[in-house]
């Protein structure tokens, strides 16, 4: 049986090359899976915009992107935020991190 099998890895290289790039694709999407969605609250400051907001949690997300889930999560009609108000704000945690220091706030609303 396993003749057969070298035999046929042999006269099918090209099988080969495709279940390593098969692999390695599965590899690197589990990877990305490592990393998930974590909300936290933040008290939104005088003069706080969500453009400014983004620039300091929104990470590897496209910052047009980060704003529509903070409206969709906040259910706001439009990019103003108020003063002294609790916003809800999607944050990316590594698993590979300490998430103790990350959690605060995850899941409260």
């Amino acid at each position: 049986m396993m003749e057969i099998i070298k035999e046929f890895i042999k006269n099918n290289y090209y099988f080969a090359v495709l279940l390593v790039v098969c692999v390695s694709f599965a590899w690197v999407q589990f990877d990305k899976m490592a990393e998930e969605d974590h909300y936290m609250e933040i008290v939104i400051n005088e003069g706080d915009t969500l453009w400014q907001l983004a620039s300091n949690y929104s990470e590897d997300i496209p910052t047009t992107h980060w704003i529509e889930q903070v409206r969709s999560l906040n259910e706001l009609p439009t990019d103003q935020i108020v003063s002294g108000e609790l916003l809800r704000v999607p944050v990316k945690i590594n698993k590979q991190t300490d998430i103790r220091v990350a959690e605060i706030g995850v899941g409260s609303k």
